[in-house]
């Protein structure tokens, strides 16, 4: 994956739309389609279920230090603390017909297909 994915700021905001949710580092944002799963300490937090939510938010200020795209997820975001975010490309986990979008620095849009 590109490592222009990578967003250089540390997570600035958290946003719940209706039925995605955005990832803000400062100037570059990850929308998320797809229903996704957090991942901290060996426990996984399916979007939709108790804490999700405050699990995202507890994000805030720690910098994404890898982001690939994985063998089950359409996007991976790993958090300098530890904690994972995994936007899941199984067939019930799609919502639409991008599973994420990327708006990035130097004008840099990247949108992910689902299959």
């Amino acid at each position: 994956m590109s490592s222009k994915l990578s967003p250089v700021a540390p997570l600035s905001q958290v946003v719940f739309v209706h039925d995605y949710v955005q990832l803000v580092f400062q100037d570059e944002v990850f929308s998320v389609y797809n229903i996704a799963k957090l991942v901290f300490r060996g426990v996984q937090i399916s979007q939709g279920s108790p804490g999700f939510c405050d699990g995202l938010v507890n994000l805030i200020g720690q910098r994404a230090v890898q982001v690939e795209q994985a063998e089950q997820c359409a996007l991976s975001l790993s958090f300098e603390g530890g904690a994972s975010l995994h936007v899941l490309s199984s067939e019930s986990a799609i919502r639409g017909p991008e599973a994420f979008q990327f708006a990035g620095r130097d004008n840099l849009l990247v949108v992910e297909q689902n299959a």
